[in-house]
């Protein structure tokens, strides 16, 4: 699982693809993406989906402390248009959470599926206990990209599929 540590400075939103297969291609560093203005801030243990396409949007975790910020898209072209946006209290992720991300999705082949994890402070067992839950669906390991400590309380995607 490729882990992104971000040099602690803001950048622009970054296509969620783009990211992924930067991160994959050895860019593990860097400044962090971030979205600006208003948006749909999911609370805690909330999920929402982020339609893809011309209709502006953010949906993003918001009042991230110790939860994380888990977002899901697939590349197969006939999965739905959208991301899946998770507030995942503490971290935990179960496999029913991973298993309504899918369905969100259209239920695509989980090798076509990236996720962002995204959390405030360090990596821990915790944290890594939920990325093995999500690879354990069928997500490969290398779509999964992990971004720890967070400069801010939040992180999601918008309707252009940038992160940030």
């Amino acid at each position: 699982m490729p882990i992104y540590n971000h040099n602690g400075t803001f950048g622009h939103p970054v296509n969620i693809s783009r990211f992924v297969t930067d991160v994959q291609n050895g860019v593990v560093a860097g400044p962090l993406p971030y979205l600006a203005g208003a948006g749909n801030d999911l609370g805690v243990n909330a999920s929402a989906a982020q339609a893809i396409g011309p209709v502006p949007g953010i949906t993003r975790a918001f009042g991230l402390i110790t939860c994380a910020a888990v977002i899901y898209v697939s590349t197969d072209p006939n999965a739905v248009p959208a991301a899946w946006v998770n507030h995942s209290n503490a971290g935990h992720v179960s496999a029913a959470d991973v298993a309504a991300a899918l369905a969100s999705l259209g239920g695509p082949p989980p090798a076509s599926v990236l996720v962002i994890f995204a959390h405030p402070g360090a990596s821990d067992p915790g944290y890594l206990a939920s990325i093995g839950t999500i690879g354990a669906s069928g997500i490969p390991a290398n779509n999964i990209v992990e971004i720890p400590n967070l400069i801010v309380p939040q992180f999601g995607i918008n309707n252009l599929a940038q992160i940030g």
